[in-house]
C-alpha cells in the first residue's frame, strides 16, 4: 500500500501558520522565542547553573575544595554513583520546582524534563540507560493531581528515547513529607518504604532515578538500594535541582500562581 506524504512546502505553511496563530513563548517569563525553543535565554541562564560541585552528589562546594567526592558523601555511603541536576536549589529554579507540583503547570514540567535529558545527554553513556521515577504513595492521587517526579520521567523519557519502566518501584508505606524533617529523620522516614517488583529489565542495567529535587539523598539512596539488590549494575540520580537543607524563603511570581 503506498502512503501519500504531503509535500515540503506543505509541511512548511502549516509550520509557518501555527506560528502565526499561536507564536512561540517562554514557559517562564512568556516572552517570545524561536520555534521549539522552550526557555529564552534570559531564562535558560537561570535555569541551567554550571556551578563547583561535588562529582558525586552534585552538592555545591567552595571552588578550592576537591570535587571527585565530599565529606557529605563519604559519611552517607550513598548506593547510587552520581547525580545529574540543574543546578542548586534556590531563585528562579527553586520557583519552578514549588510550581511543578501543581496540576496547571505540565508545560513547565515537560520543559525542565528536556533540560534534565540535555544535561545526562552530555555524559556520554555508553549504554542506553533506564528510566525509573520516584513514585508517590497511592493515597496521594486523592489529595494531588499529579506525579511531578513522572511527568519530568516522561519528558526525560521522550526527549532522550531511553525506556522509561513503569510500576517497578512503588511506594508501599504512606511517609511524612521529607521537606519537614530532619536529615537523620529523613533516613528513618523512608526506611522500608519502597518495594520492588522482581524484573529481569534491570538485570545488569543503568538505571537513573528521576525526581525533582534531592537533598539529604535519602528516598534516591533507599531506592538505589532495591534497584542494586534486584540486580542493577549501577544506579544514578537525575533531579531538576540539588538541595542543601539551607532555609531560604521564596516568593512565588504573581505571574506564575
Amino acid at each position: 500500500m503506498i502512503q501519500a506524504t504531503a509535500p515540503p512546502w506543505l509541511h512548511q505553511f502549516w509550520q509557518s501558520t501555527g506560528s502565526m496563530l499561536c507564536p512561540a513563548e517562554c514557559v517562564w517569563c512568556e516572552c517570545p522565542t524561536e520555534p521549539g525553543q522552550r526557555f529564552c535565554d534570559e531564562c535558560l541562564r537561570l535555569f541551567v547553573s554550571d556551578y563547583y560541585r561535588c562529582q558525586r552528589c552534585a552538592s555545591p562546594l567552595p571552588a578550592v575544595v576537591p570535587n571527585l567526592t565530599c565529606s557529605r558523601c563519604e559519611a552517607a555511603k550513598w548506593r547510587f554513583k552520581a547525580v545529574a541536576t540543574l543546578g542548586p536549589y534556590r531563585g528562579r529554579l527553586r520557583e519552578a520546582v514549588i510550581l511543578m507540583k501543581k496540576k496547571p503547570f505540565e508545560l513547565l514540567r515537560r520543559a525542565v524534563g528536556e533540560l534534565m535529558a540535555e544535561e545526562l545527554q552530555k555524559q556520554n553513556m555508553n549504554n542506553s540507560p533506564l528510566l525509573i521515577s520516584v513514585p508517590n504513595h497511592w493515597t496521594r492521587t486523592w489529595f494531588r493531581s499529579v506525579c511531578q517526579a513522572s511527568s519530568i520521567a516522561q519528558s526525560v523519557a521522550h526527549s532522550s528515547g531511553w525506556p522509561l519502566l513503569r510500576g517497578v518501584v512503588r511506594r508501599s508505606r504512606k511517609t511524612a513529607k521529607q521537606g519537614m524533617l530532619s536529615w537523620t529523620e529523613r533516613t528513618h522516614n523512608v526506611r522500608g518504604a519502597f518495594k520492588l517488583r522482581p524484573t529481569k529489565r534491570i538485570v545488569g542495567q543503568h538505571i537513573i532515578v528521576i525526581d525533582d529535587v534531592l537533598t539529604s539523598g535519602a528516598t534516591a539512596n533507599e531506592i538505589a538500594k532495591l534497584l542494586l539488590k534486584g540486580g542493577a549494575a549501577r544506579v544514578s540520580v537525575a533531579v531538576a535541582a540539588r538541595g542543601t537543607g539551607a532555609r531560604e524563603v521564596v516568593v512565588v511570581s504573581k505571574a506564575k500562581e
